[in-house]
């Protein structure tokens, strides 16, 4: 019998729709009628937040996380299932994944349609998460489920607003999938970014700038002299930027912030390949640390865990160098 526990958060997995169809409203709870019938599964069902996922910050992020080390640590359960709100679920499960060991499966669902809506595919996400979350996930590190297809947590992201199919993960697809009879793994995957073992504790000036044409430096600047101590640059192509934000970018470095470079591409690792001035060997040439193919919303919070956590920029560089 597998002890598995719905761990539930909040969002339009457990929201209805008001009588003028404009609205959501909460509903009382997630709706596990799907998941009842299960043989040999014991579910247990705990409310922890009932936030619409916008509302939750890295903060709240990280206590969600110190709750599943809990979990893990107390091997009460043999697997946790976490409903959330979409729009910032990639983030909040890619930092249980960095901070947890692995040695519990803890699976992230939610819903792209509220319970009230036709097609609702809550139930059935939930239910395809639960039976992910009994299979032998150990050396997967935390998963995302929705829609039949069982993702990375570092590696998926939310593709469309509204289309139950959102959640993908560009350049490498899904690890496996949930059919009918089984849940079938297509593969492994060969790297995850862990965090040293200890209390998880966040750095909240850790700043997000996304670089576009003639745009990026005076943010770069603002930050610098707001006392952030960490930035991540979301750069042209293989991390490249303008003159004037490789300036500023320089100016941050030489004021003790560390600096991340990821790029705005949807796919493909940024690496020291031009030498002109911003170019991807100059940045690295003044003293920015590389963040391969990582989206930049989840490097954030890696960041904002490092610093918080006592980490100097060489520990970090060796984490990223994987990547």
């Amino acid at each position: 019998m597998k002890k598995i526990l719905v761990l539930s958060t909040g969002g339009t997995i457990e929201m209805l729709q008001k009588s003028d169809g404009l609205g959501i409203g909460y509903a009382s709870a997630v709706d596990i009628s799907s998941i009842k019938a299960l043989p040999e599964t014991h579910i247990s069902i705990r409310k922890y937040l009932s936030l619409p996922s916008p509302h939750i910050t890295p903060e709240i992020m990280a206590d969600i996380a110190n709750e599943l080390n809990k979990l893990e640590t107390s091997r009460e359960f043999d697997g946790v299932v976490v409903t959330h709100g979409t729009d910032t679920l990639e983030e909040t499960a890619f930092m249980a994944d960095i901070h947890l060991e692995g040695t519990l499966p803890v699976v992230f669902t939610a819903a792209m349609r509220s319970s009230s809506e036709l097609g609702v595919d809550g139930p059935r996400n939930i239910r395809s998460a639960v039976r992910v979350a009994c299979t032998e996930t150990r050396n997967l590190g935390v998963t995302v489920v929705l829609n039949d297809e069982i993702h990375a947590a570092g590696r998926v992201t939310k593709t469309c607003t509204s289309n139950i199919s959102s959640f993908e993960s560009p350049g490498y697809g899904p690890l496996g999938f949930v059919d009918d009879d089984r849940v079938i793994y297509h593969r492994l995957p060969i790297w995850r970014m862990n965090l040293p073992q200890g209390p998880l504790v966040l750095e909240k000036r850790v700043g997000l700038v996304r670089i576009a044409a003639g745009f990026g430096h005076d943010v770069i600047d603002f930050l610098t002299e707001s006392g952030y101590r960490g930035i991540v640059v979301e750069a042209f192509g293989r991390g490249n930027v303008h003159p004037e934000t490789a300036d500023a970018i320089e100016r941050a470095i030489n004021s003790g912030v560390l600096v991340i470079i990821t790029s705005r591409c949807h796919e493909g690792r940024v690496l020291g390949v031009y030498a002109y001035p911003g170019g991807g060997v100059d940045l690295i040439n003044r003293g920015v640390l590389s963040a391969g193919d990582m989206a930049g919303n989840k490097i954030r919070l890696f960041l904002m865990a490092c610093i918080g956590g006592g980490l100097e920029k060489e520990q970090i560089q060796n984490i990223l160098s994987s990547l």
